[in-house]
């Protein structure tokens, strides 16, 4: 991305150690409630619920939230490492620049909104208002 000013870069670069850093917190804390003691409550939810499928579908929904959160500092860290590289700031798919506007708005992002919605709306996604 050609335009943006350095300080734009260093917000930009704050955003994103600080998503980063509380992302890092949330799967920590997340993992910690997933241990042992986490299994121990489960299993006594299980005996007075007495319903497997919702033990399950507990179980699964920490798991797919824990999967989330370490998908998403993926992003993160992918984005501060381009955040100095040319391509930062470059649509992936139609190689215009993103407006800050957008970049301020979600920092990790790699397409413009047209691009996005296109990604989105061929995979079946509901729109999603301000991308």
């Amino acid at each position: 991305m050609r335009y943006l000013t350095i300080e734009q870069r260093e917000s930009l670069q704050a955003q994103l150690s600080d998503r980063a850093a509380a992302l890092r917190v949330e799967i920590a804390a997340a993992l910690r409630r997933s241990g042992s003691e986490a299994a121990m409550s489960l299993a006594n939810h299980l005996d007075e619920i007495n319903d497997e499928a919702v033990a399950d579908l507990e179980s699964s929904i920490e798991i797919a939230e824990i999967e989330r959160d370490i998908h998403e500092l993926h992003e993160v860290e992918r984005a501060l490492k381009r955040l100095h590289e040319p391509d930062y700031g470059v649509c992936a798919n139609c190689a215009t620049d993103i407006p800050y506007s957008r970049l301020s708005a979600n920092p990790s992002a790699t397409r413009c909104i047209s691009c996005q919605r296109r990604v989105e709306r061929s995979r079946g996604e509901p729109a999603r208002p301000g991308l």
